[in-house]
């Protein structure tokens, strides 16, 4: 979707305008529209994503302001020169250096400075391509490409490693990421640089990818769990990797260890052991006890699982293996190559309130069965934070893929739709952790299977959760019947986690200003208490002063 430039400028006039404060006594030195749009993906529910180069000597956070504009929603980010060119630079730095320095770079900066060297000039295009120049299209093409192959060879590894603990449905989704990300390391290397994952297929046509290698990555995409074993569907994925030119993944479960994580400690006390996890204890039972005792760091998981009683007692070792890491209790490695980073946190496991959600956007729920009028929650305080912060995060994720779903199934952008329908089930599984009090959440990638696993789902919601993963969209009809009920499963995802309806936030004015104060209380109890600030996106946190930022934007 292309817009006039002339609208595009009316749009900045009144943009700055509504802005005065934070740009009156500023002029900026260059402004650019980012993102989708510029990029060329876009479609009529897609935002206007302005940014303003300050040239003030001031670094400022990275949010952006909110507005609703001709029907249109828009935002405005202040970057400052100096900002721009040390992460430019930084990117170019760790280019020369080799894929593990690039592997270090933030999701964040990767992708500010990509959507930078992407975007349409609306003022002062001199300035603009001078700062583009400091890194160039090419080197930022190659960074992308080893950044995505880095995260699909750490992910395709992780698959292996939950398959070699019989997770097998945890293999089948980590491979789905790896193979995925793979893909779009292969179009950054043609020229497809755009991070965004909802547009792959369109950066898939527009690279001009073999057909034939096209339609065997979406048939492994789409592929139902029934249609082959998870070992057979780690072959297909690790065949793909390689198609994608990404290599070190192979199905070699002796490649696996196990290995201690720092702030882990154990404790023996009187009959039970228990293991300490920064300000987290958990006790184990008396099965997951015997195997953390029979653990030697830096093994392989599979000699340590291994148990001479029975096939069986085996494999509830591998399961408590999995659980371990899961909890954030061991650290899974690669065979010579140290930890297998996937974006694994350390969940928890569930609190409830009278088998309920303990936490909803209005605060924490008491206890019915209780007669104290004063009730001690069962959870500390920074992390009631953490996941009232995770609650109110994971729902705006939901309204986004929404908004997201509406404008690809508009525009009959079906294998985007297909994509923003999932991430809308993801997020609004993650709502649903997050009133159980489950912090840190899982990644996006486990979502749904946490949920299955840790919360008490209907089979119906299950299997409709479950046709969304999977289902292939072939037509208009077909995504719009798909797209209702994703919002029906969504109701009852936030109807499970205590809060049915949430304002559509990113419809109108009014909608984000009741976004707005559903989360700011919870905001401010967490900077208070130094909480963690959930995702920004991909591989990154946010900070608290985003987040505030982000809050205090409602404007127009």
């Amino acid at each position: 979707m292309s817009l006039n430039h002339s609208f595009l400028l009316q749009l900045w006039e009144q943009s700055r305008q509504q802005l005065y404060a934070q740009l009156g006594q500023r002029q900026p030195s260059a402004v650019f529209l980012e993102g989708s749009i510029a990029e060329g993906f876009g479609n009529e529910r897609s935002d206007i994503d302005f940014v303003a180069v300050i040239d003030d000597g001031t670094e400022m956070a990275t949010m952006p302001y909110i507005l609703f504009l001709e029907n249109r929603r828009v935002e405005v980010r202040l970057l400052s020169r100096e900002r721009l060119q040390r992460e430019l630079l930084q990117v170019k730095e760790a280019l020369n250096a080799g894929i593990e320095s690039v592997a270090q770079i933030s999701w964040n900066q990767l992708e500010r400075c990509q959507r930078f060297i992407g975007c349409l000039p609306i003022e002062n295009e001199a300035c603009i391509k001078s700062l583009q120049d400091l890194l160039g299209k090419e080197p930022l093409g190659r960074a992308v490409a080893l950044w995505f192959e880095d995260f699909a060879r750490q992910t395709g590894r992780y698959a292996v490693a939950m398959l070699a603990l019989e997770q097998d449905d945890y293999a089948r989704a980590w491979i789905k990421t790896s193979v995925f990300h793979a893909a779009k390391s292969f179009v950054a290397q043609r020229g497809e640089r755009y991070l965004g994952s909802k547009w792959l297929s369109l950066q898939l046509d527009r690279a001009q990818v073999d057909k034939k290698l096209v339609q065997r990555f979406w048939d492994f995409y789409t592929e139902k769990s029934q249609d082959s074993s998870a070992i057979d569907y780690l072959h297909k994925g690790i065949a793909l990797l390689e198609e994608f030119s990404v290599s070190g993944v192979e199905l070699n479960f002796e490649k696996v260890l196990a290995d201690s994580r720092a702030g882990v400690s154990t404790w023996q006390i009187g009959r039970h052991l228990h293991i300490l996890r920064g300000e987290d204890i958990f006790r184990l039972d008396d099965g997951s006890a015997r195997v953390w005792r029979r653990i030697i760091w830096n093994t392989p998981c599979m000699q340590i699982a291994h148990d001479k009683r029975s096939v069986q007692a085996t494999t509830d070792a591998k399961n408590h293996l999995a659980n371990f890491s899961r909890a954030g209790l061991i650290s899974l490695c690669w065979q010579g190559e140290g930890e297998i980073r996937a974006r694994q946190l350390g969940t928890s496991c569930p609190l409830l309130a009278d088998k309920a959600a303990l936490i909803s956007v209005d605060g924490a729920r008491l206890s019915a069965s209780s007669p104290a009028g004063i009730q001690l929650l069962p959870v500390p305080a920074r992390r009631l934070a953490e996941a009232g912060v995770e609650l109110t995060w994971a729902n705006i994720g939901v309204e986004n893929s929404r908004e997201d779903s509406e404008g690809a199934l508009r525009s009959g952008q079906l294998r985007v739709l297909q994509y923003t329908l999932q991430r809308m089930i993801q997020t609004a599984c993650m709502v649903a952790l997050a009133g159980y009090g489950i912090t840190p959440q899982p990644p996006l990638e486990e979502a749904v299977l946490e949920a299955l696993r840790l919360l008490p789902l209907n089979p119906s919601l299950a299997e409709a959760i479950r046709r969304i993963e999977t289902e292939s969209i072939h037509s208009r009809e077909q995504g719009q019947e798909l797209f209702e009920l994703a919002g029906q499963i969504v109701g009852e995802l936030r109807q499970l986690g205590g809060d049915e309806q949430f304002p559509a936030s990113f419809d109108t004015a009014s909608g984000w200003c009741e976004t707005v104060m559903y989360g700011y209380d919870w905001i401010n109890l967490a900077t208070h208490l130094n909480a963690r600030f959930p995702a920004s996106a991909v591989g990154g946190r946010g900070s608290a002063e985003e987040a505030r930022d982000l809050l205090a934007s409602n404007i127009g």
